[in-house]
């Protein structure tokens, strides 16, 4: 139901409607919504995966995926579990201009692991980022797979920031995204060399995690057609617009199919109405010519 606002009289017990609000995406906020708990056999470390999917989907339909998503570091179980405990499923679905969910309405099947987890000891859980990534999206795509939602010959991924990084990472280190989106990511983190996001260590402590956790040092193994973005006065000092241009300029050395498009006057992420319908006019074709119409030819990492 739209939230509304209403005035209860405590002593009658009348009840009086204030507000008469219009749900303005019914496409988006009446879309079906699942849940699924993933479990790794390695370590028995559980996570949530959130699947939406067209209001007006057909049980037994494979469709075209996007996995949209932010990683974090983790100690325990219960730490993960202390982040999801306040999460309430059966909330009127929130609809901000550049939510993934709204990828529905193309006739995808969005993916969201919660809190995608990097699992380590405290201090060092980054020593095996790219492996746990590596690990954590077998399961997520093996998952919605054999629940019969996606067509994993036409998969795309995508993320803003720390999960733009971890986009570009994903492409580098595995095979199976026809196509990606990244946004104010960084990309080479000899550029953020006192700590970034949940590492307190500084490059020259742990030199090896840094460099392995580059994927601009991999960039001639990117598997798919990488879209980037980022906004010009972008103030984040974890990523700084030349992280974006140095990649771009490294993926067109490559060879490699990538686009770089860049917003002046926005800060970390677009804000205005102008930037979000020019962003989403860009994702839309990007993803309809290299994932939603992707030939079905297998993409290998050399």
């Amino acid at each position: 139901m739209v939230p509304d606002s209403y005035l209860r009289d405590t002593k009658t017990g009348a009840e009086t409607k204030l507000t008469k609000n219009t749900d303005f995406a019914p496409d988006v906020t009446q879309a079906i919504r699942k849940r699924i708990l993933v479990e790794r056999p390695r370590d028995a470390y559980k996570f949530y995966v959130d699947i939406t999917l067209p209001k007006d989907y057909r049980a037994g339909t494979r469709l075209p995926g996007i996995i949209w998503f932010y990683p974090t570091e983790f100690t325990t179980q219960a730490e993960y579990d202390q982040r999801r405990r306040t999460t309430n499923i059966n909330r009127f679905a929130a609809v901000a201009p550049r939510s993934p969910e709204i990828w529905v309405t193309q006739g995808y099947v969005v993916i969201q692991p919660l809190d995608i987890p990097i699992v380590g000891p405290q201090g060092r859980m980054n020593d095996h980022y790219v492996d746990e990534l590596r690990e954590d999206l077998d399961l997520v795509i093996d998952a919605v797979d054999k629940a019969g939602y996606l067509d994993r010959d036409r998969l795309g991924i995508g993320g803003h920031s720390y999960g733009a990084f971890s986009t570009v990472n994903a492409m580098t280190h595995t095979p199976y995204f026809k196509a990606g989106i990244a946004g104010d990511g960084m990309y080479n983190r000899t550029l953020t060399p006192y700590s970034f996001q949940n590492e307190r260590r500084d490059f020259w402590e742990a030199e090896q995690t840094y460099l392995n956790m580059s994927p601009f040092l991999y960039a001639d193994r990117l598997s798919g057609a990488l879209l980037m973005y980022h906004s010009l006065e972008d103030q984040n000092v974890g990523t700084d617009p030349i992280s974006s241009i140095r990649m771009m300029q490294a993926l067109q050395g490559q060879g490699k199919i990538a686009s770089l498009y860049m917003y002046p006057y926005e800060d970390h992420g677009p804000a205005t109405r102008e930037s979000d319908l020019d962003q989403w006019a860009r994702w839309i074709a990007w993803f309809d010519v290299y994932v939603k119409n992707a030939t079905k030819k297998e993409t290998v990492i050399p």
